[in-house]
């Protein structure tokens, strides 16, 4: 393996692929409206774009982690990033909604397997005890997509059309992968055929089962509300287009502040911090529902969405690396993320389903506080079972 530069350099190169990345996925938020209007099809019918990605994500990134285990990383890599790069520079001048969302699956398709690698990287970047920062930190890359990426992507879709943003961010992933290429191994990380059917064995462990499934229902309960945030704050609230620009700013300072205390929180206790921060996604999300007829409230429940939903991220994707240890922590990871985006596709997907059936914009905050609630319940129940498994082995052993 080639030495990378100092961890903290190497964590802000990952950082800015995180952020390229989380720019390209979460841009479609800002310019659903425009789009829809655009290819003429119904708003509900545009957030399938939002689906239509995460659900390539979660069938894409495991087949991915097990078809190039042996494929030299730092190839792949490049090869992948080179993937994002067309599919955004195919969408950008789509003529129709078919080809927009060819353009969005196979950006997707390379996504699916950037992220865990990315998260991988970071992880072995340093000691174990700070594991929950590092990870944090390529997280924040997300939040920062949501503070700059998406307010300025927005700005450029209503200035220059929703296109120049797609052309905007096939832009910058060329330009950041000359940044990320020396600092990916060169090496396949799998030596061993083999070793693949034995890696699938993770899948079956309870607790690679159980955060999963809790990081799909956070994903849902969030992306629920958030696929539609635009047309929420306009329509609902009452902002104009600029302000409600202005406000996806805020949210994704919330989820910066939300990245670096989901660290922290992770460092201390990993079980806890995933309790603590969902349970305070399902509070922020409820406040959000309730709030909506009043800009001041409705504003700084906004603020706490990001900041809970980002500072879930570190915690659920920590506490799989620890389950994982010692074994495929790339596959577990890639799962993980198929995992995050599973429930993006759902929560976008029951969004665009409950406006079909009549419900107003303000109803699906309300719907995500219930999914993050479950999520929660999930959550306290494996707890539960930790402590006792604890105290019946090894009292003294770490639960992580």
């Amino acid at each position: 393996m080639n030495r990378t530069p100092h961890p903290s350099r190497a964590l802000a190169v990952l950082t800015l692929c995180s952020f390229t990345l989380g720019t390209g996925e979460i841009m479609i938020a800002g310019l659903l409206p425009a789009i829809a209007a655009d290819v003429s099809v119904p708003l509900s019918t545009a957030g399938l774009l939002v689906s239509a990605f995460a659900l390539t994500v979660v069938v894409g990134g495991p087949v991915l982690a097990l078809a190039t285990g042996r494929v030299p990383r730092r190839g792949m890599l490049v090869a992948l990033m080179g993937c994002y790069v067309l599919g955004n520079a195919v969408s950008a001048p789509a003529p129709g909604f078919g080809l927009l969302a060819g353009g969005r699956v196979l950006a997707a398709l390379a996504h699916s397997a950037l992220m865990p690698l990315f998260f991988r990287t970071a992880a072995d970047l340093v000691p174990p005890e700070r594991r929950g920062r590092a990870v944090a930190r390529v997280s924040a890359g997300f939040s920062l997509a949501m503070i700059a990426g998406l307010p300025l992507g927005t700005a450029v879709g209503q200035w220059l059309g929703w296109r120049a943003t797609f052309w905007a961010v096939a832009a910058l992933t060329a330009a950041v992968t000359v940044c990320v290429a020396p600092l990916v191994p060169g090496s396949p990380e799998q030596a061993a055929p083999g070793r693949r059917l034995t890696e699938l064995r993770v899948l079956g462990d309870r607790r690679v089962r159980a955060v999963t499934a809790v990081t799909a229902l956070s994903a849902a309960a969030a992306f629920t509300a958030y696929t539609y945030v635009t047309p929420l704050l306009t329509d609902t609230v009452g902002f104009s287009p600029s302000a409600a620009t202005v406000l996806l700013l805020l949210f994704g300072i919330g989820g910066t502040v939300g990245s670096t205390v989901g660290g922290r929180l992770t460092d201390r206790s990993v079980t806890g911090a995933i309790g603590w921060t969902v349970g305070g996604l399902a509070a922020a999300l409820l406040l959000l529902a309730v709030t909506t007829g009043a800009k001041a409230p409705a504003v700084a429940a906004l603020f706490l969405f990001g900041v809970t939903y980002y500072a879930v991220i570190p915690a659920v994707n920590t506490r799989l690396l620890d389950v994982a240890a010692g074994r495929a922590r790339t596959l577990a990871l890639t799962v993980q993320s198929s995992a995050f985006n599973l429930g993006t596709a759902l929560g976008g997907w029951l969004g665009g389903r409950l406006l079909a059936a009549g419900a107003g914009l303000e109803r699906l905050p309300l719907a995500g506080s219930l999914i993050a609630l479950a999520a929660l319940a999930w959550t306290l129940r494996e707890a539960a079972g930790e402590r006792r498994a604890a105290v019946a082995d090894r009292p003294g052993e770490r639960v992580a």
